[in-house]
């Protein structure tokens, strides 16, 4: 119902755009943030879409203040500049309406939740970015919280899997370093989803080594995260403090 009315209105239009001409390829990695409306509550929705000509399809997890965290399929239609993405999550269906801006990775609207049985019916304000992929190679320095602030380095390299159109993609990698406490080579598996990094640090034989969590920028060319290297059965050491990758 909410896609059948949006192209309805959309061919009624004084936009001045011609319905049915999508404007921007939507594909991607995106993060959304849901203002209620009248007050301070905010939640996320982060996620994959593919598009079609202009239909979308994709899979979004849905954080914040919500008690109705989880993961929902989602579709959506374009028509010129314009946007609409329903999100089947749990307990609840989130309607999102929008349009993008000058420059199309970017999106602003209204949205609304229709709560059944979880939640409450609300309304507000939503806007989104895309995310660029995580790929490339990066520097991080590492600060431990643990060792009163000793600072050393890693190097290594990144890669996204593809888009599947679920909640997250996958990560891919390895790093090295010549001043690491407790180890100086580890392989990456992890995920991304909109800004939100998770690295698994493992050894050559696939042992865990820690983990390093975070928030990224939209361009990807920064992620301020927290890292734990609990491989002190293994090594003798652990480790745990605060870390900045910058992507190159």
């Amino acid at each position: 119902m909410l896609v059948s009315s949006f192209l309805l209105l959309a061919s009624c239009g004084g936009s001045g755009t011609k319905a049915g001409i999508t404007t921007g390829n939507l594909g991607g990695n995106w993060q959304m943030t849901l203002q209620r409306q009248n007050t301070t509550s905010t939640k996320s929705e982060s996620g994959f879409l593919i598009q079609s000509g202009n239909s979308l399809t994709g899979e979004f997890l849905l954080t914040g203040d919500t008690n109705c965290a989880g993961i929902g399929a989602a579709l959506g239609q374009i028509s010129g500049s314009s946007v609409a993405i329903s999100v089947s999550q749990i307990g609840q269906t989130v309607n999102l309406t929008g349009a993008m801006g000058t420059n199309p990775s970017s999106i602003t609207g209204n949205y609304s939740i229709l709560a059944a049985p979880c939640g409450s019916n609300q309304v507000g304000t939503w806007t989104a970015t895309q995310v660029q992929p995580f790929a490339g190679s990066f520097q991080g320095t590492f600060t431990s919280t643990f060792s009163g602030g000793l600072v050393f380095t890693f190097s290594g390299t990144v890669a996204q899997g593809p888009n599947m159109g679920t909640s997250t993609a996958s990560l891919t990698g390895n790093m090295t370093s010549t001043s690491a406490p407790c180890f100086t080579t580890a392989n990456l598996q992890g995920s991304i989803s909109g800004t939100s990094i998770v690295l698994n640090l493992l050894s050559a034989e696939g042992t865990a080594l820690g983990q390093v969590h975070g928030t990224t920028t939209a361009n990807v060319s920064t992620t301020n995260a927290i890292y734990d290297f609990t491989n002190s059965q293994a090594s003798g050491c652990q480790d745990f403090g605060t870390a900045v990758l910058t992507l190159q």
